[in-house]
């Protein structure tokens, strides 16, 4: 097999393939013994994890972390960057629901702190007075651009707070979660990550 040595490939400057360089059909670029190197901003992976189950914690004040809802990614360079995307749907039957991103067992993506107000990524309060909100769930979306600088597995997770530990929080069900009733769905909650070249 001959080896053809090149600093650059630069397709035309005009033509109908103007500054194009092709691969033909048929054809594959076959790049396996090697790297190709995806300019600034592209998308070099994507790795997703979907939580089909409920969770539940009474932590109160505190955070408790939610271990089957975590995603691993090894980022190919250490100056590229994670884009975390999560879409959860969280129950409560009094005051709020709140929650972090954690790279590892490191909180990251926070507010600033403000007195006794505790930095999260997100905050819920829906209690209006009523028991209505024993039947509710909250759809809950949030993005963080994270810049890890490594290439050693990460493991990203979520972890899930609430009101006082009297006052449970739920993923994927509403406090009240009435079985026999096809008004009730089941939801899924989803973390996802994209490794974005720098």
């Amino acid at each position: 097999m001959s080896t053809l040595h090149v600093e650059n490939l630069k397709g035309l400057s005009s033509g109908s393939n103007a500054n194009k360089i092709i691969v033909p059909s048929g054809q594959t670029l076959d790049a396996s013994g090697g790297t190709l190197v995806p300019s600034a901003g592209h998308i070099v992976q994507v790795k997703q994890t979907v939580v089909t189950n409920t969770f539940s914690t009474t932590i109160g004040p505190g955070f408790s972390e939610m271990t089957d809802f975590q995603t691993n990614i090894t980022p190919s360079s250490s100056s590229n960057k994670i884009l975390i995307k999560g879409s959860l749907y969280v129950g409560q039957n009094y005051w709020q629901t709140r929650g972090r991103i954690l790279r590892d067992s490191t909180a990251i993506g926070l507010g600033e702190t403000a007195g006794n107000r505790t930095p999260v990524t997100w905050n819920n309060n829906t209690y209006d007075g009523s028991s209505n909100t024993q039947y509710v769930m909250n759809s809950i979306s949030f993005e963080f651009l994270d810049s890890p600088s490594t290439t050693s597995q990460i493991t990203y997770s979520l972890d899930l707070g609430g009101y006082s530990t009297s006052y449970p929080v739920y993923l994927n069900r509403p406090h009240t979660d009435n079985n026999t009733s096809t008004y009730y769905g089941r939801p899924i909650s989803t973390l996802t990550l994209m490794e974005i070249a720098a």
